[in-house]
């Protein structure tokens, strides 16, 4: 599912949300499902790049920022959740 295809369906879900305030939230929906994604493809803990040592996958933190902007906003989201997860499961 495509960036414009979220924006259209929260602007036709919420009534009174902007274009500015849609795209946003279409940005960290895709931000945040990219995150979710990397972590269950690499798990939280990851080699280093340089050294191999352990360390926390980035995309965790990413994924609770991008968590926690959502969780603040009250935002009709239909069915594009299940839609992102489809997505996935078709790579």
């Amino acid at each position: 599912m495509n960036r414009q295809t979220i924006i259209d369906e929260l602007m036709r879900l919420n009534k009174s949300m902007t274009p500015t305030q849609s795209r946003v939230f279409a940005d960290t929906m895709i931000a945040y499902t990219e995150a979710s994604r990397d972590i269950a493809k690499n798990g939280a803990i990851v080699a280093h790049p340089r050294t191999g040592a352990p360390m926390e996958n980035p995309y965790t933190k990413i994924m609770k920022i991008a968590g926690d902007g959502l969780s603040k906003r009250r935002i009709l989201t239909g069915d594009l959740w299940d839609r992102l997860d489809e997505d996935e499961q078709e790579e």
